[in-house]
């Protein structure tokens, strides 16, 4: 089997030759792992890990974004909607937060409109994806990042638009419609650009916390089923698979999810009611599941055999070789996480 048709087989919950694997990394953790493991380059440490997915993406080429330096390999940049993005450094790695957002001041749907830079066509090339493609012949091939929620809270601070949400609904449905009318010319531009050659759209919306929903399954209809639709829809029109990433604890909107179209959920993060038995009991065999191995708590601080016992729990609960099932841990691998826990992860297959 190769990883295209790895993935593809457990995206449809469908029978594998071994358990498939994705992998996202910090630039720190890559350079380490090259340096610790000797490897040349970011694609052998694909290789090193068997990692059947890849991703590609358009090249921003819109209007110079201005960035300042504010000293300590610190820095202060303008994102291509117009908010301001503050990357610190921690010694190891940057961490950023949008610190000026771009609708701080809006009042009304036509400030909205008005207010936000949202992109344009001309602002990325394209051109390049065959290219990318041509890399990857054998592999999953994925790409996506904004979707219907997340990005909007770089645009105007998160408690103001919870408030928009509950009290000035005009106002939220205006920045959401308008994020998702920029995303669904952006992902079929590339999808066109693919020619059949692209698997996976991914977007990333983190719709909870560590204890529960950040609104309700009710507010999340209102304003996110039907973007979700037409992005999963989207996907399918391509004969693609549409990957929901969402941290938290969302199991309340899981059915909604499926029912809207998904294809696998990621990264299954090891909060109240992402439990893998009850995702397993409810859920088997009409969604593929994408990671859960814990990067809190077991990945920085564990042994490398209870990270193994903890992989081998996750594959045998949640489909396995049977399909339904990707190797992932619940984020993306972060400096505090050793390389020998990483290299456990990813021998259980």
């Amino acid at each position: 089997m190769t990883s295209k048709e790895r993935i593809r087989n457990a995206l449809q919950c469908k029978a594998c030759d071994r358990v498939p694997a994705h992998f996202n990394a910090t630039s720190y953790v890559m350079e380490e792992l090259k340096r610790t493991l000797g490897l040349a380059d970011n694609e052998a440490v694909f290789q090193h890990f068997e990692i059947d997915t890849r991703t590609i993406g358009a090249k921003y080429i819109g209007p110079a974004l201005a960035k300042r330096d504010i000293g300590n390999n610190s820095s202060e940049s303008e994102n291509m909607f117009g908010s301001w993005v503050r990357s610190l450094w921690n010694g190891k790695e940057h961490n950023s937060t949008v610190f000026n957002h771009v609708l701080d001041k809006v009042e009304t749907a036509e400030d909205v409109e008005k207010m936000a830079r949202w992109p344009k066509k001309e602002w990325f090339d394209f051109s390049k994806i065959p290219e990318q493609l041509d890399k990857y012949e054998d592999k999953a091939i994925m790409f996506g990042h904004w979707g219907p929620f997340q990005t909007a809270t770089d645009l105007r601070p998160e408690e103001m638009l919870y408030m928009d949400m509950a009290a000035n609904p005009e106002v939220a449905s205006k920045i959401f419609d308008k994020m998702h009318e920029f995303q669904m010319w952006y992902y079929r531009e590339i999808f066109e650009a693919g020619e059949g050659r692209i698997d996976i759209l991914r977007t990333h919306d983190d719709y909870g916390t560590q204890k529960s929903m950040l609104f309700s399954t009710a507010m999340w209809k209102e304003y996110f089923e039907n973007h979700t639709r037409e992005l999963t829809a989207l996907a399918h029109e391509y004969d693609a698979f549409f990957w929901q990433h969402s941290c938290g604890a969302i199991r309340p909107i899981i059915p909604e999810l499926i029912a809207a179209g998904i294809d696998a959920l990621e990264p299954i993060q090891p909060v109240a009611g992402m439990e893998p038995e009850g995702l397993a009991a409810d859920f088997n065999g009409k969604v593929c599941f994408v990671g859960g191995i814990d990067t809190q708590h077991l990945l920085p601080f564990g042994s490398p055999e209870e990270v193994k016992k903890e992989v081998q729990k996750y594959i045998s609960t949640l489909g396995g070789k049977g399909g339904g099932y990707i190797l992932y841990p619940s984020q993306a691998w972060e400096s505090c996480v050793p390389i020998h826990n990483i290299e456990a992860l990813y021998s259980v297959r």
